[in-house]
């Protein structure tokens, strides 16, 4: 790793004179060279004003940023301008030139001295090679998304910043353009920040996670780390998990919660505690088995239905609790009456 962060953002703060909160609140990260990070977070999080500070669009009320080592923005000031930080932008939006072909947008934002040669070979290497002199009104929804971000690449950007980069797209297409778009990345070794709500895009494209919950930080770590031990609820909703629920301390590694007994991971916990309920880590039993606490099927899902042996989860509700259970044959129907159980080891949470 190199010495100095590619990006480093520190206790970045944020308000708006209409809101009683701060936008941000002492979000602090950084960023190694070819490192990609993806920001998750609900509406309001912080997401867009993260973004919008990171290009210089907007000052912190506190904290600063440093991109390549260098201070971009310190407390209420701009001390590099967006156009002169190496920063790169892909707006939700996209903001394409209507009246300029593909190869001519790009070119007119390359670095290298053989423009139109390199603004061809990124237009190639993003899936857009016949579509050259094509207009962003002669392109589909892809076409474009894809377009905005050969344009950003054509800068040689130190930092590229996307937002939302696959919002307006359909599932099938939405996979095609990350896969591609990730191939492209990892040759170049950009380095990344994404703003996301689809967990789905994060953990395609990034190898680490900053978690924003009300303008704060509450998590930031690799994907891995998050995803095996996500320690904070907000962690768990935001990667879509599980389910969190409620229970309580009934004895050694032992907890009681509205779906019945279960063990859990204790460190000396005591009293009302918040614990992960993964898919797989409940079960509604068969008519032939004893035991489970009475529930009702809300909705039955196929999952993995790629794979060769169909797998289903239900959602069931205990009372005003719910959580996905894994369920077999024979299904049961929307409103049956089943019982559930826990198993495995449950993992306590803060939050």
């Amino acid at each position: 790793m190199s010495a100095r962060p590619a990006l480093r953002a520190s206790d970045l703060t944020r308000r708006f004179e209409s809101a009683t909160a701060p936008a941000l609140d002492r979000v602090s990260f950084s960023l190694e060279e070819g490192e990609r990070l993806a920001v998750l977070g609900p509406s309001g999080s912080g997401k867009t004003t993260l973004l919008r500070l990171l290009a210089g669009l907007d000052a912190p009320e506190d904290g600063k940023i440093e991109i390549g080592g260098k201070l971009a923005s310190s407390p209420g000031k701009i001390d590099v301008a967006p156009e002169r930080r190496e920063v790169a932008l892909v707006f939700q939006g996209l903001a394409l030139f209507p009246h300029m072909s593909a190869a001519a947008q790009v070119a007119f934002f390359a670095r290298a001295k053989a423009k139109r040669a390199r603004a061809e070979e990124l237009l190639s290497r993003i899936g857009l090679g016949a579509r050259l002199d094509a207009r962003p009104d002669e392109l589909s929804g892809g076409e474009r998304q894809r377009l905005a971000v050969a344009r950003a690449l054509a800068q040689e950007p130190r930092l590229l910043l996307l937002d939302e980069p696959f919002s307006n797209l359909d599932r099938e297409r939405r996979a095609v353009l990350r896969d591609d778009l990730r191939a492209l990345l990892d040759s170049l070794q950009t380095t990344v920040v994404l703003v996301t709500h689809a967990r789905e895009d994060a953990l395609a494209l990034a190898s680490r996670l900053l978690i924003l919950d009300a303008g704060r930080a509450v998590a930031h770590g690799s994907i891995e780390d998050l995803v095996l031990h996500p320690r904070r609820a907000e962690v768990v909703r935001a990667l879509a998990l599980g389910a969190v629920v409620r229970g309580s301390v009934s004895g050694p590694g032992e907890v009681s919660t509205p779906f019945g007994p279960a063990r859990a991971r204790l460190d000396g916990q005591r009293g009302s505690l918040a614990l992960l309920v993964r898919p797989e880590q409940a079960r509604v039993l068969g008519e032939d088995e004893l035991g489970g606490t009475p529930g009702e099927v809300v909705s039955l899902d196929l999952v993995a239905p790629e794979a060769r042996s169909l797998r289903h989860e239900a959602l069931v509700r205990v009372g005003e609790e719910k959580l996905r259970a894994r369920v077999a044959a024979p299904l049961p129907t929307t409103g049956a009456r089943v019982r559930v159980a826990l198993e495995g080891e449950l993992e306590p949470l803060e939050g």
